[in-house]
């Protein structure tokens, strides 16, 4: 569950990698977007995406009905039942303090139809370190991109209509925090996630 740019800022390639690895049939709830952009990045990195708000909503969610917001969320990830659901981190941005909160919302352990995802995450992104110093510790899961960050970049050119002149998006900037989280882990370039539950099975291997 993402806010626009965010799928190639924080864990497009994370996604993209999972997407490969899993493939599903179209989604009955899949909507096309006017949005050229979001279609052109969904088709380079591979990834099935639902619109459930357009982009008049943009900077305006703190308006939403909060539990329409969440019986939404809900409703596709009951229908598509994915392993693995990344949100936003927590930050200064109100849009994506309302989908993280939203978020935790719609994955939380009380399912009425026996669905829970096994991986919930938190994505950072540039612009989320505002405010924030210091929490870096609280990053636990990473996800080495190094084979794929070419696609990355790509993916990120694909936003510059839009979002020319915000110093988060600009290429360099995100090449930048690639390559920072990847000397975290000992490899050229990573994205980095907080674990919010991770479920795993008990059984012997």
């Amino acid at each position: 569950m993402v806010v626009k740019a965010d799928v190639v800022l924080g864990q497009g390639v994370g996604v993209s990698l999972h997407a490969k690895r899993v493939q599903r049939p179209a989604s009955p709830h899949r909507t096309p977007s006017k949005d050229i952009e979001i279609e052109a990045v969904a088709g380079l990195l591979g990834f099935r995406h639902v619109v459930l708000y357009g982009p008049e909503w943009e900077a305006r969610l703190l308006s939403l009905d909060r539990r329409e917001l969440v019986r939404r969320m809900e409703g596709f990830l009951h229908d598509e039942r994915p392993s693995r659901v990344l949100i936003p981190a927590r930050s200064h941005h109100q849009d994506h303090a309302v989908v993280f909160e939203a978020g935790l919302s719609a994955t939380r352990p009380m399912s009425r139809n026996g669905y829970i995802a096994r991986l919930v995450a938190s994505y950072e992104y540039p612009g989320s370190v505002w405010g924030n110093d210091g929490h870096e510790h609280e990053l636990n899961y990473y996800v080495d991109i190094s084979d794929v960050h070419p696609r990355k970049m790509e993916a990120v050119k694909r936003y510059q209509g839009s979002q020319t002149g915000r110093a988060v998006v600009a290429p360099d900037v995100v090449e930048a925090w690639a390559r920072l989280r990847g000397s975290t882990i000992g490899v050229p370039y990573a994205e980095a996630f907080r674990i919010l539950r991770l479920i795993e099975d008990g059984r012997p291997t």
